[in-house]
């Protein structure tokens, strides 16, 4: 549970009693097996009852089932009716499945909220991306594109392990690997509004100032992972009233002639929007949170989430035209584990100094920012797009179902759950003289797990409403449970066997 500091009460499990989920709800026990619920079920006292159908870990069919103790589950799921509940492409063995899940330890892991991916290098993994941070519903799935750090092995192949590492299932229906050939004094980037810009010329003498009116230049002026924070006394004074945003101001002397200058920004999450779905949008609705997470299928109840979400996170991006702001994109795809690499073309007005002044808005303590760059030249570059070529399973089978499920955005869909992992490969070609760079692209949406403390501890008796949860008190909760937050995010994690 997320340790606050709101002042709401505790409720006892009783007051939950007879609470009815409506929606089909899959049951996920700590022996691996599975209840199904396609009627939903009603949460009354220390268990769940309903007409349900019970599978091993193997997804044998066993004897019907009236209920399970909450005790007995890690997590329960959202499904959609219409669809196969166990089209699962890629399950873990048995065993593994009960190594995966069978311990206390899990029931409180927090990491991921989308599928991470690593490069794999003569068997050495590093992270290179997280996919579709934010896609937590069908409706929401979305096409993301990171930029990697790896490079073909001597055969020309890229190999990446796509891995399950939160209580969550993940609905991947697409990646490919991007190639992007560039200058050698060029930096590739992935650009939100679409394609790769290339930048160099990156500019001497910008400074970059925060909302509290701290110099950060220093702090962001390169890739070292000692990042940008929003200051302590910022953050207070806005639980206490004052404004929710922070700000980041960089301002460069302008270039005669330049019409427009390259932005380039490292950055992921804090774990500020990870609390706001733990604890508001799903914690404190207890069981009912199943019931909103089935709702996020209807186009109006997605449309005020995606309205609230949108006016209260993300990043603005704005640059100063003569005495007043102007907006030039809002960013909001950014999880919160692996950094992020983007770059996009600003205007280069003339601000009241005749400098270029572009300026980063967002929630108060919303991002960790490690690199902020300005460069002179950007350009629109060409890109490759490069299918998968191979699959392989945990097992080390080739996986030749896996490759034509990802091969395309459809409704084609290979499913995993925590612990699962395959490996892919793509053939980019051994070419030692060509300057590339790649990208990594995946399109997909994850449903989170609903954990039983949080049916035990829900606040509240009706779906989340956005008007009833302000700014200041997602802030102020969060600050509150920041420190054990973040310590259990980064150390615990659904093991990969």
């Amino acid at each position: 549970m997320i340790s606050t500091t709101t002042g709401k009460r505790k409720v006892e499990l009783s007051e939950l009693a007879g609470t009815s989920v409506r929606v089909p709800i899959k049951a996920h026990l700590l022996d691996g097996s599975v209840i199904l619920f396609a009627d939903g079920a009603t949460v009354a006292g220390s268990a769940v009852t309903g007409s349900g159908r019970r599978f091993d870990a193997l997804r044998r069919e066993l004897a019907p089932s009236a209920g399970i103790a909450l005790d007995s589950v890690i997590g329960f799921e959202v499904y959609e009716r219409r669809v196969n509940p166990f089209r699962t492409l890629v399950y873990s063995s048995a065993a593994t499945a009960v190594t995966v899940i069978g311990t206390t330890a899990i029931l409180i892991a927090l990491f991921g909220s989308c599928p991470t991916i690593y490069g794999d290098s003569a068997g050495s993994q590093t992270l290179q991306a997280e996919s579709f941070s934010y896609s937590i519903a069908p409706l929401l799935a979305k096409r993301d594109v990171d930029r990697m750090s790896i490079v073909p092995d001597a055969a020309g192949v890229i190999r990446l392990v796509v891995k399950n590492e939160a209580l969550e299932t993940h609905h991947l229906d697409h990646m490919e690997v991007i190639e992007v050939r560039h200058g050698r004094n060029e930096i590739a980037l992935p650009s939100p509004r679409g394609g790769a810009i290339a930048v160099s010329e990156l500019a001497t003498g910008a400074m970059v100032r925060d909302g509290a009116g701290r110099d950060v230049t220093t702090l962001v002026a390169r890739t070292d992972e000692s990042a940008f924070s929003t200051d302590d006394g910022l953050l207070d004074r806005a639980i206490a009233g004052g404004p929710t945003d922070d700000h980041l101001t960089i301002t460069v002397p302008r270039r005669p002639g330049v019409d427009s200058v390259g932005l380039m920004l490292r950055a992921r999450s804090s774990l500020l929007t990870t609390s706001v779905l733990y604890e508001h949008l799903m914690g404190r609705q207890g069981a009912l949170a199943l019931d909103w997470m089935g709702d996020l299928s209807r186009i109006t109840t997605l449309a005020k989430l995606a309205s609230w979400y949108g006016g209260n996170f993300g990043m603005r991006v704005e640059v100063q035209d003569g005495p007043r702001w102007r907006r030039v994109i809002r960013l909001m795809d950014f999880g919160p584990t692996a950094w992020r690499t983007v770059g996009l073309a600003v205007p280069s007005t003339r601000s009241v100094d005749d400098s270029v002044r572009i300026r980063l808005v967002f929630a108060a303590d919303a991002f960790r920012i490690d690199q902020l760059s300005i460069a002179h030249r950007v350009r629109r570059v060409e890109q490759r797009n490069i299918p998968i070529a191979r699959a392989i399973d945990s097992e080390k089978k080739a996986r030749a179902d896996i490759v034509t499920m990802l091969s395309r955005a459809d409704d084609r869909e290979v499913e995993t759950h925590p612990g699962d992992h395959f490996s892919i490969e793509f053939d980019a070609g051994r070419e030692a003289d060509a300057i590339r760079t790649f990208f990594f692209a995946g399109e997909g949406y994850y449903v989170e797990w609903l954990r039983p403390s949080w049916m035990k501890q829900g606040h509240a008796a009706q779906p989340f409403s956005p008007a009833q949860t302000p700014m200041r008190e997602m802030l102020r909760s969060w600050k509150g449970g920041r420190d054990s937050l973040e310590l259990l995010f980064f150390s615990r994690r659904v093991p990969i066997t």
